[in-house]
């Protein structure tokens, strides 16, 4: 019985380690988002502290590329969020990531605007 005990122990610690590990966001990211099959370029330049995600972001494609807007999110492990607020026209619009880091370099994940959905892939560096 306390064989048993002592290799769950072991098993658990091995464990944690993966576990508590969070992503590091820190850097310059581009993504490729899909919203209503129309297909904008991002750029983020993201820093986090601890929980806290700041930074800005701004699309990059099209004919006028949008100056970049402040971002406010948190990091949970591999899961961040972050939002920011960008014009179109003289219409605001929120958007809203939700995105799984995959690798030091690679995350995916949705994005929500103007009550559509959508979905973004991202590359750091």
């Amino acid at each position: 019985m306390r064989k048993r005990l002592i290799l769950a122990a072991c098993a658990a610690a091995m464990a944690l380690p993966g576990l508590a590990s969070a992503a590091d966001l820190n850097g310059a990211w581009k993504l490729m988002v899909d919203v209503g099959g129309m297909m904008v370029h991002v750029s983020c330049d993201l820093k986090q502290s601890g929980a806290d995600l700041s930074g800005t972001c701004n699309r990059t494609d099209g004919d006028m590329p949008e100056k970049p807007a402040p971002v406010t999110g948190k990091v949970d492990g591999a899961m961040a969020t972050w939002s920011y607020s960008v014009s179109f026209g003289d219409m605001p619009l929120k958007l809203d990531y939700s995105g799984e880091v995959k690798s030091d370099t690679a995350m995916d994940g949705k994005i929500s605007v103007a009550g559509m959905d959508g979905t973004f892939t991202g590359t750091k560096g």
